[in-house]
Order: structure tokens, then sequence, then C-alpha cells
């Protein structure tokens, strides 16, 4: 009688471990319709400034360049994103960010020895300056996206979409004073938005049951669409590990990174002080913007 019941017995834990491997195989395999992740991104952003120009006298002329960059801290910000597929191959994917930021940037002046740029030059003290500002945008993408490569491991899709980005930047700025130029203070509020057309292309490997690993990049370029008047690209890309609690249910870690770059041309008159039998001293050149914005992020992901 024992050895019937050792089969019996055996036959159950086998079907039992069966029925386990196919339930954690259709948590991770199953063709779900509709993927919803919500994440709390926690990046930090670098803000960067270059530029050249030339100023004359109507006489004479220099020519002169900078490069400053200001970073900021980290803060927790909403994430969201999304998938629909239509078919075994096509899909819509969709992204969105929220970042905003709050920072004091200070500059202690300088001395610029112009005799080095122009014979006979004066040194000519640079004021000191003070900037409260904030910066934030808002900026979502949805993707029509075609699966080139598709097995059960390994998918690699391609796409093209849409962008819509909204970018504020507001500035309270002091500076003070020298021999030549009085105390300032200006305000400054620069806000844009509008949509453009991009490029999208994702990757995904399924290297064990429930857990998934998924590349993601992004590009546009300014000139595509009403994004901006200034030139420049966007460009952004991102890593995200997930792993299927359930059939409908799983959690996700990653690291997001996206920069915009932004350069346009400016022209302008300075002017000397009353009193000061100098100029005026017209100046033109190019200046570039740089933004990045990078950093980890988790949450959970729901699928249906």
């Amino acid at each position: 009688m024992s050895r019937p019941r050792t089969r019996l017995a055996l036959a159950i834990a086998s079907t039992a471990l069966l029925a386990t491997l196919a339930t954690a195989a259709q948590a991770q395999s199953r063709d779900d319709r509709f993927v919803l992740r919500l994440s709390a991104f926690n990046p930090e952003a670098e803000l960067g400034f270059s530029g050249n120009g030339t100023v004359t006298d109507g006489t004479d002329s220099a020519t002169f360049a900078f490069n400053e960059d200001f970073d900021t801290g980290r803060e927790w910000r909403p994430r969201g994103a999304i998938g629909f597929r239509i078919s075994d191959r096509q899909a819509l994917v969709g992204n969105y960010y929220d970042y905003r930021r709050d920072e004091t940037w200070t500059y202690g002046g300088n001395v610029l020895d112009t005799g080095t740029i122009i014979p006979g030059g004066e040194p000519i003290e640079i004021p000191g300056a003070r900037i409260d500002g904030r910066l934030s945008f808002n900026l979502a993408s949805l993707n029509y996206e075609y699966a080139v490569v598709k097995n059960e491991n390994f998918e690699w899709g391609l796409g093209l979409g849409v962008t819509y980005a909204e970018l504020e930047a507001f500035a309270n700025g002091s500076s003070t004073g020298t021999d030549l130029v009085d105390p300032q203070f200006e305000t400054v509020n620069w806000k844009r938005d509008g949509f453009s057309p991009g490029l999208h292309t994702r990757l995904q490997w399924i290297p064990a049951d429930r857990w998934s690993v998924s590349l993601e990049a992004q590009y546009l370029d300014t000139r595509w669409g009403d994004f901006l008047d200034e030139r420049g690209h966007f460009e952004r890309g991102g890593l995200l590990v997930e792993y299927m609690i359930s059939e409908r249910v799983g959690i996700h870690a990653g690291y997001d990174w996206f920069r915009l770059k932004l350069s346009d041309d400016y022209r302008g008159t300075a002017r000397a002080p009353d009193g000061i039998d100098a100029g005026p001293f017209p100046y033109g050149g190019k200046v570039t913007g740089d933004l990045k914005v990078h950093g980890p992020m988790a949450g959970l992901t729901f699928r249906f």
C-alpha cells in the first residue's frame, strides 16, 4: 500500500509544481494590453551657459567668451508611464515628467584686464551678482512603436511620436556697483511651450520569470515643430528593472537621464554711465544653454 501512496504523492507534488511554474510564466509572458507605471523621480539638474561674442567702440574691437555651470539639489517629483498594446507588434507608449526647483546662484565678481585684448586697455572691475530663480518644466510624450524584433525573451521596438513640453525660468537678479556701473536689479520671466515630433526606440529583455529589463531612448530637434524658437535638441535615455509580484502588480526601479540644449544669437548696445565720455559699445554673439536632468526612480507597475 505504501508504493501507490508514494506515487500518488509524487503525482500531486508534480502537478502542484507545474501549476506554480505555469502561473509564474503567465505573470511574466502574458500579453497584457495595458501597462501603467507610477513612479517617484529624484533628479538633480545641471544648468550651463556658454557663449562668445564681439564688442567694439567703433574703432577697435575685442572678443570675449564665457562658460558658467550651476548645479541644483535633489527633490522627489512625480513620473508616469503608460503602454497600450494594439497588436502583437504594435503599441502606444507614453511618458510624463514634472520638474521644479528653486535655487540661488552667486557670483563674487572679477577684474578683467582689457589690455590683453585691446592695446592700452585698462582693467575693468566686473561686478558681483546674485540670482534667485526657479526652473520648472513639464514634459509629456506619446509614441507609436512597432516591434522590429520580438520573441519570448527579447523585444526591440522603433517608433515615431509627439512630445509636448512647457519650460519656465524665473529669476530676480541683482549686482553690486563698481566705479563704472551702478548697482542694478532685474526680473526675468521666460516661458515656452509647444509640440514637436520625435524619434523613439525601446529594448526589453526577460532574463527570468517575473523579471524584465528595459532600455528606452527618445530624440527630437526643436526645428521639427513649434517647441521653441531657439535652435537645439532634446535627448532622453532610461533604464528600468521590473519584478512582477503577482499577475497584475509589480515593482520597478531605474534611472532616467535627459538633456535639452538650446542656442541663439544675441546683440545689443552697452552705454557708459552718465558723466563718462565713452561708447556706445555695440556687441553681439552666440549663447548656448545646456540643461541636464538625471536621477533614480522607483514605483509600482499595474498590468491589465
